[in-house]
């Protein structure tokens, strides 16, 4: 009977009877039902987004109390016994039976100590997500990520700074500072969705904007893979670390809103999905390669942090979207398909950044092992990208909505 249950990854329409019994799961607070990786309908959870911080938003768009610290507004109202912002943090302040924060000290100590990796991880981490042409189109809607100029870099450092903030384990459990960063991010997301909606350019016959299975692919994407990344470039990981570092990123995927249907109960099954959800949504288009562009360019704008050329950046995200290290995508030219062809200059260029980071790399790891004073080193750098002013998560307009 399992079997006949299963589904297929296939890009057909789906019923809107599949859409409401996974939009329903989405709905309840602190819902704790996984499936199997093969019964899980990745199709119909593309067209949800995350009914519970939309019903939230909704009420404060409502009442006109989108201004100032939403978070703090939210907590006002949940004092006040507001159904809407109750749901909320009982889903956000949930941990499920597979969170284990002391296990996941081992992976936030490799990841602030394979710095190399960890400047480098998002070169390939960003583009990867852009496989997905919704994921693309959102950042080609909000701006921020893509065009240069603005608040360009100021955007690239505070998602620098969720990123360090992830290795404070203490910090992210419910109610911890950087728990806060990211259930902000969560509010964020799901501000930019409504928006994207309500300009009313989108075509949801192809999914939801910021949708449940790009939402639970963050804990490969920014988990396995970067471990991958950081071993590429000369970072020393064991086995426990890189369980422990994929265990961060699927909490942090859950805290986003992902539902655990979508993130496994293990790695085994977190890495079962992330397969079906990567084929499941790759369809590079024609604006995957125009933001992957964009996001080479911003880069490349980053001269205290990466003194390379342009030409240097795109070289190292090519080697980086490799199948053996992205995983995901077996057989897949991914760098080809976001429009990075080989290129003799350009990968002998990127052959000698990745040459002289596992160089580093290795210094790195002949020193002795000192988890917080590397996160505190991490932190004090990205402090100084965002000049000491705390990253705020703020949405961004977007492109038509004038909600």
């Amino acid at each position: 009977m399992a079997q006949l249950l299963q589904f297929r990854d296939t890009r057909g329409p789906v019923s809107p009877a599949r859409i409401e019994t996974v939009r329903r799961k989405a709905a309840t607070p602190a819902y704790s039902h996984p499936l199997a990786p093969d019964l899980v309908d990745v199709q119909a959870w593309n067209h949800v987004g995350d009914p519970i911080t939309e019903s939230l938003i909704g009420y404060l768009r409502q009442h006109k109390l989108m201004g100032g610290d939403v978070l703090a507004t939210a907590r006002r109202l949940r004092a006040a016994g507001v159904e809407e912002a109750e749901a909320f943090f009982t889903d956000v302040e949930w941990t499920p039976d597979w969170v284990d924060f002391e296990a996941m000290r081992p992976g936030a100590a490799m990841g602030a100590r394979c710095a190399v990796g960890l400047a480098l991880g998002t070169h390939g981490a960003l583009p990867l997500t852009y496989v997905d042409p919704a994921t693309a189109r959102v950042m080609n809607s909000t701006g921020r990520m893509v065009r240069l100029g603005g608040d360009l870099r100021r955007r690239i450092w505070e998602t620098a700074a969720g990123f360090v903030g992830a290795l404070d384990v203490d910090g992210m459990r419910p109610g911890g500072a950087k728990w806060e960063q990211w259930v902000r991010i969560r509010l964020l997301h799901t501000s930019i969705r409504m928006g994207i909606l309500r300009a009313g350019r989108w075509d949801t016959s192809t999914g939801m904007p910021i949708g449940q299975p790009p939402t639970a692919a963050g804990a490969h994407i920014f988990g396995r893979y970067r471990v991958n990344i950081n071993r590429y470039v000369g970072g020393r990981v064991n086995d426990e670390e890189a369980a422990s570092f994929d265990l961060m990123w699927r909490w942090i995927a859950r805290l986003q809103g992902a539902n655990v249907e979508l993130l496994g109960r293990d790695d085994s099954e977190q890495f079962r999905l992330a397969c079906r959800i990567g084929e499941a949504l790759y369809a590079p288009n024609a604006e995957s390669r125009a933001v992957t562009a964009a996001w080479i360019d911003g880069l490349a704008t980053m001269k205290s942090m990466f003194p390379m050329s342009r030409r240097a950046h795109s070289g190292v995200v090519r080697a980086l979207l490799a199948p053996e290290l992205t995983e995901i995508l077996p057989g897949r030219d991914t760098a080809a398909a976001l429009g990075l062809a080989p290129e003799r200059r350009t990968d002998l260029l990127a052959a000698a950044v990745i040459k002289v980071g596992r160089g580093l790399s290795h210094l790195l790891d002949a020193l002795p092992a000192t988890p917080d004073l590397d996160r505190a080193m991490t932190q004090r750098i990205v402090n100084r990208g965002l000049h000491h002013r705390a990253p705020t998560f703020r949405p961004s307009p977007v492109a038509g909505d004038r909600g």
